[in-house]
């Protein structure tokens, strides 16, 4: 993980570590937070981030972990209650703590399911709260808004696992998040991908956790009351063998103000929805820099 990172504690038995990327310029233009999936730490999004803040200067993108996972430090009893809305209430505490205003969210997969249901916490029956910042546009990235049967290829273990163990682990999870054309014609990059996945504090008790929220979260019928002013785009690839493609349908029919990411050869389209779950590691990535770019500019 980076040497330089940021904390807040939202409880006093969990601490969140976040990074602000891009900020030589801070308030110019609304931030953009990238939210990760399951078993994802902020680091695993260089591929993407890096093109945001090199071309993004005067706008900040803020990564970070979910407790327990990364740097994100949390107590035996606070991995215990992770649910789909205690990340949603971490995420929103974070970004009150950092007092903006506005601001963008991109979440991919899991952090798509955490975004939603972020979006309809002032709508909860029972302890609702306000959102102390207006989201402006939304990516929801390989995700779902009902809880399916599929998911990453995820065992739990209630023993600690070797090198070799965690290795096969996330060479497991992550060939799920590609076609079979992509590994054959990319070896030497998912070789890369295996390594980073067998860094850094990856926790299975964590992992396990967010895959049981996974299996209970239930705001689908709230999503009909996010803000037509809050622009939201659906991408997912028709390769997804994680989350099935269908997925983006029900996301379209649950949220009014919903556009689906289509292929074409304008500026900020993609040239084919042939891409698998792992989607910013198809294409080059200032193609999905362009993506973000001109919807955020809507």
């Amino acid at each position: 993980m980076a040497a330089s990172f940021s904390t807040f504690k939202p409880q006093s038995d969990v601490s969140i570590a976040y990074e602000v990327r891009g900020g030589a310029y801070l308030g110019h233009q609304v931030p953009i937070v990238l939210v990760p999936g399951m078993a994802s730490l902020r680091n695993d999004w260089d591929r993407l981030s890096n093109v945001l803040a090199r071309n993004r200067p005067v706008t900040e993108v803020l990564l970070y972990d979910h407790r327990g996972m990364g740097d994100s430090i949390a107590s035996e009893n606070a991995v215990q209650a992770i649910s789909i809305e205690v990340l949603a209430r971490d995420l929103l505490a974070l970004i009150a703590h950092l007092e903006w205003k506005d601001v963008n969210l991109c979440g991919w997969s899991m952090g798509g399911v955490v975004v939603q249901q972020l979006l309809v916490l002032p709508f909860h029956k029972m302890a609702p709260v306000p959102l102390p910042f207006r989201p402006n546009h939304v990516f929801l990235v390989a995700t779902r808004s009902i809880v399916l049967a599929s998911g990453l290829p995820y065992t739990s273990s209630n023993k600690p696992r070797t090198p070799e163990e965690r290795k096969l682990v996330a060479i497991k999870m992550l060939q799920a998040t590609f076609d079979p054309e992509w590994l054959k014609q990319n070896p030497a990059r998912f070789e890369a991908l295996v390594r980073r996945g067998t860094t850094g504090v990856r926790s299975a008790a964590t992992i396990a956790k967010q895959q049981q929220a996974l299996q209970a979260f239930n705001f689908a019928d709230l999503l009909g009351h996010v803000l037509p002013t809050t622009k939201v785009l659906v991408i997912h690839g028709e390769l997804d063998q994680v989350i099935p493609f269908s997925a983006a349908q029900t996301i379209l029919g649950r949220i009014p103000s919903a556009q689906f990411l289509r292929a074409g050869t304008e500026r900020g389209e993609l040239p084919t929805l042939r891409f698998g779950h792992h989607w910013y590691e198809y294409f080059d990535p200032e193609i999905w820099r362009d993506v973000l770019e001109v919807f955020m500019s809507k």
